[in-house]
């Protein structure tokens, strides 16, 4: 294949060929559809402002009774070759999602029923039981991500897709882009014991434990049991420390049996992100390789059992869906803030698989306004790709822009008119300049989730519902000087809104990410304590060789992650992290890095996004709390001298923007007016 006929993958633009597209689409499921429906559809789409349709490809629905399948012989609605030209002849590119599991509120979440009602299929309890999944429309058992039997099933499927996919892939057809399944979270179940305990996923533990320790015996040494055979290894059922006396027990067999809670609490990230690369592995095999792949979280994926770092070694991008109640609610602002901005630090570029345009009738409902507001505050952020999730509207659906005919609602002209300023000010390559970095400490992560005590109330659900990843965790301190699993996230949301309150941009780094992500930054704030991942500290030792401003606090790191005595590391100057002297430190950065504080405002969050020119092109005010009055100081000597408010056209002007804002309201102005020299603009 020569240069012009690669598709790749940049950040979150696709070059095709020698084309340059945004990563912005819409969904629409074919199969749910009439097909004399769909050329409307399409075009629907296309005149949103959109270069790019989305759609699942269901095995579920694909897959007859009989073992064979449908892509059209009998059913017209499951011609996936007519509905993929059709999307060429609209002038569309087409994005796919074959699963093997998609949701798309299906029963059995897309997937055929006998290979959930497969024994060998299923993810297993503590007890041996079928883990089942409780979600509408209809409970099931759902599968193991460790199964032999599910991953011969799923190649079994992929086979059976390609020869009707590859013919449509670019350049011969509109596909050029490829999500591998969806949401991994061990299907909603993802409580620390709720599951996996299939055979295949204890033998792929053992192979952990092996692979982390070095032997049988060092594990058990490290767990402080014996393992005379790997059988004896068993992962934990619950947490067992607490059948542990604290007056008769010492530190040490604490920590030796708190490390092996730490290994499953790892390990279930490790079987998560195996099983993403046997699913794209599956997909080369039959020819769909030259696509470049995705892969979406969740809401709540802050306590996910997930690493996305470790994700982005078998995909090109992975992503966050957004589903925010925006317009209304000061939570859901805070969180597309924070997941955002991890999105933007940990990967460079934000971008958001299904950005919640409506919602399923038994999720939480969501507005018009909510949805938009939603984008907004996410595009302000970072977020430079996004899926309108749906942008046609179908059956278990409810408020997407285009009807189930194709026929357009009053809501397309608003969503066409941020389409356009996007496309106008060039969000995609826009940036927000960021020189802090707060640190994700993936192992203080993993603490959270092995103390959490709600079971199905898991960690993300917590979050998910708009709470924090840490709430509802063990009080324990295990011997260490503060609870750990607690204060690691108050310690970053502590550090960020000192931040915010003065007006400083910033990002969050996941700690697993690449030291490249470390060094980018001139100052970077790492939660630590008595215990820390030897790999994160050795990317901070050198980040702060490289030039980095790197400050750890509260704690001196003494112990690995396997809570065994650290090995002598330069580490850079520990301080404390308290209300009392947050502020304080935040300040010295400012004045010792001269950190711009662009656009400064009292309470509203405001960011400015730069050409790569260096003019300033977008300025969002974002506004969590009541309605207020605005007043955003201009910095002196700016390239423009009219914000025009994308939506409403209403315009300000002068060294002062005094700005009308509602609860809750997200307001994007395009910066606009007579040129000047670039890089002139100046921080107040």
């Amino acid at each position: 294949m020569t240069g012009d006929e690669r598709i790749r993958l940049e950040g979150v633009h696709l070059n095709v060929g020698r084309k340059r597209i945004a990563l912005r689409s819409a969904a629409m499921h074919y199969w749910r559809h009439a097909p004399e429906t769909w050329a409307t559809s399409l075009a629907a789409v296309r005149d949103l402002g959109l270069s790019m349709v989305e759609t699942y490809i269901p095995w579920g629905v694909h897959e007859n009774a009989d073992g064979t399948f449908d892509f059209g012989a009998t059913d017209p609605r499951k011609d996936l070759g007519r509905f993929l030209e059709e999307a060429e002849a609209a002038g569309l590119y087409v994005f796919v999602r074959p699963g093997p599991h998609i949701n798309a509120e299906l029963t059995y979440f897309g997937l055929p029923e006998r290979v959930v009602r497969d024994p060998e299929v299923q993810a297993r309890t503590p007890r041996g039981n079928a883990v089942t999944l409780y979600f509408p429309p209809r409970m099931f058992p759902v599968p193991s991500h460790a199964s032999e039997r599910y991953f011969d099933q799923v190649d079994a499927w992929f086979e059976a897709l390609a020869p009707v996919l590859a013919p449509h892939v670019w350049p011969e057809g509109p596909v050029v882009l490829l999500q591998i399944d969806n949401e991994l979270g061990y299907f909603f179940r993802n409580g620390p014991f709720c599951q996996d305990y299939h055979p295949d996923a204890v033998a792929q533990w053992h192979g952990y434990l092996e692979e982390r320790h070095g032997s049988r015996e060092a594990a058990g040494a490290a767990h402080g049991r014996r393992y005379g055979t790997w059988a004896d290894a068993e992962p934990p059922t619950h947490f067992d420390l607490d059948a542990l006396d604290p007056a008769t027990t010492t530190e040490s067999a604490i920590h030796r049996a708190l490390c092996r809670q730490l290994d499953w609490a790892r390990f279930q990230e490790r079987l998560l992100a195996q099983a993403l690369g046997r699913f794209g592995r599956g997909l080369a095999r039959v020819g769909l390789d030259r696509l470049p792949t995705v892969h979406n979280l969740s809401l709540g994926d802050g306590g996910l059992p997930v690493s996305p770092p470790e994700l982005e070694a078998h995909v090109d991008l992975v992503g966050f869906d957004y589903y925010h109640p925006a317009a209304s609610d000061t939570r859901a602002l805070s969180a597309i803030r924070r997941r955002t901005l991890y999105l933007a630090g940990t990967f460079g570029a934000g971008y958001a698989p299904e950005l919640g345009v409506g919602a399923p009738p038994w999720f939480t409902p969501l507005t018009p306004e909510d949805s938009i507001t939603a984008a907004l505050a996410a595009m302000a952020y970072g977020l430079r790709g996004f899926n309108l999730y749906m942008g046609v509207d179908r059956d278990r659906w409810y408020g997407a822009p285009i009807d189930a005919q194709g026929r357009t609602r009053p809501v397309a002209d608003e969503w066409r008119r941020v389409l356009e300023a996007c496309a106008s000010l060039g969000l995609a390559e826009a940036t927000r300049e960021a020189k802090v970095a707060l640190l994700w400490p993936r192992e203080y992560a993993r603490l959270s989730r092995a103390t959490h005590l709600l079971g199905l109330a898991s960690p993300a659900t917590m979050e998910a519902i708009g709470a924090e990843p840490t709430a509802a965790c063990r009080p324990d301190s295990f011997g260490f000087a503060d609870v750990i699993q607690w204060d690691w996230f108050d310690v970053l949301m502590r550090v960020a809104a000192a931040l915010r309150a003065a007006n400083v941009p910033y990002v969050f780094v996941d700690s697993e990410a690449p030291l490249a992500r470390y060094a980018s930054y001139d100052v970077l704030f790492a939660p630590c304590y008595e215990f820390a991942n030897v790999p994160r500290l050795a990317r901070l030792e050198a980040a702060a060789a490289a030039g980095t401003h790197v400050v750890m606090g509260p704690r001196k790191p003494m112990l690995d992650d396997r809570l065994m005595p650290l090995d002598s590391v330069a580490l850079p100057a520990v301080v404390a992290v308290d209300p009392g002297t947050v502020q304080e430190l935040v300040h010295e950065w400012i004045d010792r890095f001269d950190l711009a504080r662009p656009y400064p405002a009292l309470g509203v969050d405001t960011a400015v996004h730069r050409d790569a020119e260096g003019r300033d092109v977008a300025l969002f005010l974002i506004n969590e709390g009541p309605a207020r009055q605005a007043e955003v100081r201009v910095p002196a000597g700016r390239a423009w001298s009219v914000a025009r408010d994308v939506r409403t056209d209403e315009t300000f002007e002068g060294d002062v923007l005094h700005v009308p804002m509602r609860a809750h309201q997200v307001r994007l102005f395009a910066l606009e007016g007579p040129s000047a020299e670039p890089g002139t603009e100046g921080a107040s």
